[in-house]
């Protein structure tokens, strides 16, 4: 899952969905001069992607890609997850994407104090874009993979991968439909437990 998915599975308050939000920009032990919220979601981020990697239809998603791509395959198919969930955000989520986002991009500005540099540069442009509105077009994850794989110097995983999702669409999006609802659980039930 991506930024989308993470933000609105700990969406169950401002503080757990800046956490989600965080989740990718703070490496190593989770700040404990964070509040306590933002670190749970922080720590919700982190153990959905251990659970996502374990996942069944998850992986199944990873395994129609192309074997010779196997590694760049996960972080694709996280990509994909938040296009997919845009597309059937109010089914999942019962809120309609655009006040999903606003919603988001307000709880994220509040908070901003506590984001890294790297974080408030990427929330900026992702406000300004409105990337979670902007993942309902296929054309997003293409670019998102496209600007990883040339961090990872590995352009030639490009065209192979968008063609074999391209190819696979139907199967891919099935797969979310079954996996999602598992991660969404996963994530409910953690979150139950610790604001007991």
């Amino acid at each position: 899952m991506n930024f989308l998915a993470h933000c609105a599975l700990g969406s169950r308050s401002d503080a757990l969905l800046v956490g989600g939000f965080l989740g990718d920009f703070v490496k190593g032990p989770v700040p404990t001069d964070l509040p306590e919220l933002v670190q749970d979601g922080i720590r919700l981020h982190r153990r959905l992607d251990a659970f996502s990697a374990t996942e069944p239809h998850l992986r199944a998603s990873v395994a129609r890609l192309p074997a010779e791509l196997r590694r760049v395959a996960p972080p694709f198919v996280d990509l994909l997850a938040d296009h997919l969930l845009a597309l059937d955000f109010e089914v999942q989520h019962g809120e309609p994407l655009a006040a999903f986002a606003t919603r988001a991009y307000r709880a994220i500005e509040a908070h901003r104090p506590l984001l890294p540099a790297q974080a408030e540069r990427f929330f900026d442009a992702m406000q300004r874009v409105d990337l979670f509105d902007r993942y309902r077009e296929f054309a997003s994850v293409e670019r998102a993979f496209a600007r990883l794989m040339a961090r990872l110097d590995r352009p030639d995983a490009i065209a192979p991968m968008i063609a074999r999702a391209r190819a696979h669409y139907d199967d891919l999006a099935g797969d979310f439909k079954l996996y999602y609802p598992s991660l969404k659980r996963h994530a409910d039930a953690w979150i139950a437990a610790r604001l007991r």
